[in-house]
């Protein structure tokens, strides 16, 4: 990934992290962390990784975050001020988990 790309994801990040938990008040997704931002080749398209702090929560929190994805689409252009925001697509990070687990028996 090219710098220009890495430091937009890096902002994606950033402010979707905290828009998810200031801006959507909602408490079914406590304890959900963004953890990184892929962006595909023509910055239109946004694979967003989270994880959560709870087992089990998951896949409820990957639907609620995909529905909100518009919103959060949409008060990132105002508060971005780019002319263009990537669709938002939201991916549980399994290799995160994955490794946690490793962790834990070591």
């Amino acid at each position: 990934m090219d710098r220009k790309r890495a430091r937009f994801a890096k902002l994606l990040m950033e402010e979707i992290a905290s828009m998810v938990h200031s801006e959507l008040k909602d408490r079914r997704l406590e304890g959900v962390v963004i953890t990184w931002v892929e962006l595909s080749e023509d910055l239109k398209r946004a694979r967003v990784y989270f994880t959560t702090l709870e087992e089990g929560k998951e896949e409820k929190a990957q639907n609620l975050l995909n529905s909100a994805g518009p919103y959060l689409r949409s008060q990132l252009m105002k508060r971005l001020k780019v002319k263009s925001v990537p669709e938002l697509h939201f991916v549980f990070d399994r290799e995160l988990k994955r490794m946690e687990r490793i962790w834990e028996r070591l």
